[in-house]
């Protein structure tokens, strides 16, 4: 079997969607930055291959469709596994490639050894500064307007009735809250946690508060919903990874879920330095709370981050809104 042009073989060593954004995404980008093919990423001329012989864990089709959202076309990624089984159907033995990038290779996976379940050994990851040219590529492919927006709004908001003021606030004056629709890693005194949103800390009506929920959207509405916000709440767990899209000057606030670490989302601040990461604590009311399926979150404690919150993206808010309302005049 002959594949033509050039292909990105990608070796997956992770399967859950926060872990495949920041560490293979990010630093597969970076990778193709490095050795000057970013051109080729933009004009759709590179094929990615994921290898999905290392992981035996998590799902294969999210790795799929990670770096189908990166290419805006399904028929640019597939599976090493996959183009096997086509070989074998049509008689082939070997699939020959006009150029091959390897990104990543296991010695185990080179010289045919088992599946590597706790994996020790060297892997791709994000470090500092290496999300820019990821940023600027998914910029340019998914623009934000207002159009693209409201779409993606209306994708990925929590309640189909629910409103959203995106025509009268800029995203430099929106914040985003992502919320669980299914029953894990829900928040118990949710209306409590969105009044002292409304009514304690962004009470000016300048504010656009939105809520919205990730199970299920396409990766691009939930991107443009993200990267349409100045701060980005969630809880551990349900899709924080995304805040490293918010714009320059943004918050990731994560509420933190029983036994997760608030390390994760610092460590997004770590691969986005313009960002900043904070974290507010949760309260667990069950007997077992490491197998909680819901948590209180802690009022005091966030309320105090969102007012930090607001100190630091008001300027933005005041500047953007007032271009805003000239525009509209």
């Amino acid at each position: 079997v002959y594949q033509e042009g050039t292909t990105y073989l990608v070796c997956c060593w992770v399967n859950h969607f926060g872990h495949i954004l920041l560490q293979m995404f990010v630093s597969a980008v970076h990778a193709l930055d490095k050795i000057g093919a970013m051109m080729q990423l933009r004009t759709n001329s590179i094929n990615f291959l994921v290898d999905n012989r290392a992981s035996s864990f998590g799902s294969k089709e999210t790795v799929l469709s990670v770096f189908e959202f990166l290419t805006k076309k399904t028929n640019k990624v597939q599976s090493l596994q996959a183009l096997e089984e086509k070989a074998k159907e049509d008689g082939k033995d070997n699939i020959c490639f006009e150029e091959l990038i390897v990104g990543m290779l296991y010695d185990d996976l080179v010289h045919g050894g088992p599946k590597i379940e706790n994996m020790k050994l060297p892997a791709p990851h994000a470090e500092n500064d290496m999300l820019q040219p990821l940023r600027e590529h998914l910029e340019n492919n998914y623009p934000l307007t207002k159009e693209a927006v409201s779409w993606a709004i209306k994708e990925t908001k929590f309640s189909p009735n629910e409103a959203d003021s995106f025509e009268e606030s800029p995203p430099e004056c929106t914040i985003t809250f992502l919320r669980r629709k299914f029953a894990t890693r829900t928040i118990g005194n949710f209306d409590d946690v969105i009044n002292t949103l409304v009514k304690e800390v962004f009470v000016e009506p300048m504010w656009n508060i939105r809520t919205v929920s990730f199970d299920g959207p396409s990766l691009e509405s939930q991107y443009l919903t993200v990267r349409s916000s100045i701060a980005f709440l969630s809880v551990s767990g349900t899709g924080s990874h995304l805040g490293m899209f918010l714009p320059e000057g943004g918050s990731s606030i994560e509420i933190v879920f029983n036994n997760y670490s608030p390390v994760k989302n610092k460590y997004i601040c770590k691969v986005s330095p313009y960002l900043t990461c904070l974290s507010a604590n949760s309260i667990c009311s069950e007997s077992n709370c490491k197998k909680a399926t819901s948590i209180d979150v802690d009022i005091e404690s966030f309320k105090e981050v969102m007012e930090g919150v607001k100190k630091d993206v008001l300027k933005k808010c005041n500047d953007a809104g007032e271009s805003f309302l000239s525009e509209k005049d």
